[in-house]
């Protein structure tokens, strides 16, 4: 921590000195120029213009295969770079293959540059492009739509419906992975909390609720999977106990994303005070409709018990709303001093 005294000059200018050594490391020299942008706490963020600049990073290839290159991949986008250089010394086509696979799974990863021992990975993605709040309901209704297909998916035994709900999922995890790096761009400063309309805190949350969909697309693909397992249609006694433990999970899920998106308070309310009843209900179809067919127990156990998750993860989404309703407020000298409760 660097301490500094605000000192005058002209009877009306504020100003303090930055530190010597700080300055060289951040290549700032006389006359340069540094950006200093307030935030919502009443600190003042400085900013060297090349910070952008060195935003690139190297992975020095091993002998791996298409997961692990995945991996390092996947985590240097997340992490905000916008150059990923992957070195070796003689890409193995293969390899050279699994670059381009994993670059193709994300949001505005282009290959620049190949050379034989180097792949330079370029993301061109303008966050301008995609504003969180668009981004997730995109998210959202496909997670909705894959949700409601699987469904119908496994009370029509339709195969080729439950195969398509299970494709769309990495349209959601590609979504979900931009909205990751645009969160650590904001975190280290690369992107200012005024280009995304949404303070940190505020941009936590969204990315809170993305994880929580895409939780609830990863469990509408069980329940395709579990379609594509059935040996026999589902007789109407038990049919009806599914639609109707899919149309409680739905109901949960659409309340807590209207209640997040609108900042509605009551709402989540509403929501969360139905917790313990729609838990009970969800635990009792979960151990009568599974003995009702035996030979179709097991799908019908994973379509109920991914019903009672995607319930879970609705909760979760309430929740967030109530913790992003809290206004982020900063207390000065010339204001109250700050409540401590309700």
């Amino acid at each position: 921590m660097y301490r500094r005294k605000v000192q005058i000059t002209g009877g009306s200018t504020f100003f303090v000195t930055l530190p010597k050594d700080w300055a060289t490391s951040a290549g700032i020299h006389g006359k340069d120029e540094v950006r200093l942008i307030p935030t919502e706490t009443n600190a003042l963020l400085l900013i060297p213009k090349r910070a952008a600049d060195a935003n690139r990073c190297r992975i020095d290839l091993g002998d791996w295969e298409f997961d692990r290159l995945q991996r390092e991949i996947f985590s240097r986008y997340i992490a905000g770079y916008n150059i990923i250089e992957v070195r070796g010394e003689r890409i193995h086509p293969r390899q050279r293959r699994s670059v381009r696979e994993a670059a193709q799974a994300l949001v505005g990863l282009e290959i620049l540059e190949e050379t034989q021992s180097t792949v330079v990975l370029h993301s061109v993605v303008d966050i301008k492009d995609f504003p969180i709040e668009r981004t997730l309901r995109r998210i959202f209704d496909i997670t909705r739509a894959m949700f409601a297909d699987a469904a119908t998916a496994f009370l029509e035994c339709d195969s080729d419906l439950a195969e398509d709900v299970q494709e769309r999922d990495g349209d959601v995890d590609r979504l979900v992975l931009l909205i990751a790096r645009q969160l650590n761009l904001l975190l280290r400063d690369l992107v200012l909390p005024g280009e995304v309309q949404l303070s940190k805190v505020e941009f936590l949350h969204h990315n809170e609720v993305a994880d929580q969909l895409e939780r609830i697309a990863d469990h509408a693909g069980k329940i395709s999977e579990a379609a594509a397992a059935l040996t026999q249609p589902v007789p109407e006694e038990v049919a009806r106990s599914v639609r109707l433990s899919a149309e409680a999970s739905m109901k949960v899920l659409d309340e807590a994303m209207n209640a997040f998106l609108d900042q509605d308070v009551d709402r989540a309310n509403a929501v969360l005070s139905e917790k313990g009843v729609g838990e009970k209900l969800f635990e009792q179809a979960l151990l009568q409709s599974p003995m009702r067919q035996p030979e179709n127990s097991y799908p019908i156990s994973i379509f109920l018990d991914s019903c009672l998750r995607i319930t879970e993860y609705g909760y979760n989404i309430a929740e967030n709303a109530l913790d992003a309703s809290v206004p982020l407020c900063s207390w000065t000298p010339d204001s109250e001093a700050p409540s401590e409760g309700p």
